[in-house]
């Protein structure tokens, strides 16, 4: 699980390198890129808030 969650992590950075590359050029969608990369971070945190509450370390 944790390393799942390292995953994701590094997913998201990359992610937020390009939508900063998109914003750059203008692009129209980037906004919903960003929503996108928003929400997972969100859930991301309540992943590592409920095992923390549940004693596994991340």
């Amino acid at each position: 699980m944790a390393f799942s969650i390292l995953l994701d992590e590094q997913v998201i950075a990359a992610l937020a390198g390009s939508v900063a590359i998109l914003r750059e050029a203008n692009d129209p969608d980037v906004l919903d890129l960003e929503h996108a990369i928003r929400s997972h971070r969100i859930g991301i945190l309540k992943q590592r808030a409920i095992l923390g509450a549940a004693g596994i370390d991340v």
